[in-house]
């Protein structure tokens, strides 16, 4: 039901960059996909399935998190997110979360370092097609090793999203 692409697959998978449309019809048909944090040549070969670019982090691990969409089944279904399953983060929030991107696409999150602008590109939710499709930056490569139970939660959900 849900395809999830591994961190700097743009970078260090070719199959993923060669098969990237076939990605994309996956999803127009239906599919869900969800693509862990890219490198910034992800944006400049124009995989995203809408523009977006920049490159930015949010490397304060306790960073606050605001859940902008709290309604939608990324947060609530099979888990309700809630404050808490941010807690205990370990190293950072966020890795090359987009600074840019096309209004079609639907900021989930916000997060910022002190005294630095929020950002709203780290997790990106976009119907693409009859499918859908999430870019997400947050460190899920880092927070599910270290047994972060909130980060369980919140990759069920994500993962949840193609259940039909």
């Amino acid at each position: 039901d849900t395809i999830v692409v591994g961190i700097r697959a743009s970078e260090a998978r070719p199959e993923f960059v060669s098969n990237h449309g076939r990605l994309l019809d996956y999803v127009k048909a239906g599919g869900t996909l969800v693509v862990q944090y890219q490198q910034p040549d992800y944006t400049q070969r124009g995989l995203p399935p809408l523009p977006a670019s920049g490159a930015v982090r949010v490397t304060d691990e306790t960073a606050t998190v605001t859940v902008l969409e709290p309604t939608h089944p990324a947060f609530t279904t099979p888990n309700a997110i809630t404050q808490a399953d941010f807690d205990g983060w370990v190293q950072e929030r966020s890795l090359y979360s987009f600074e840019k991107f096309d209004p079609q696409w639907q900021s989930l999150l916000e997060a910022a370092d002190p005294g630095e602008a929020p950002q709203r590109g780290g997790e990106l939710y976009a119907k693409v097609g009859k499918g859908q499709y999430v870019y997400s930056s947050y460190a899920w490569f880092r927070q599910l090793p270290a047994g972060v139970p909130g980060a369980y939660r919140m990759v069920a959900n994500l993962v949840s999203l193609g259940k039909k």
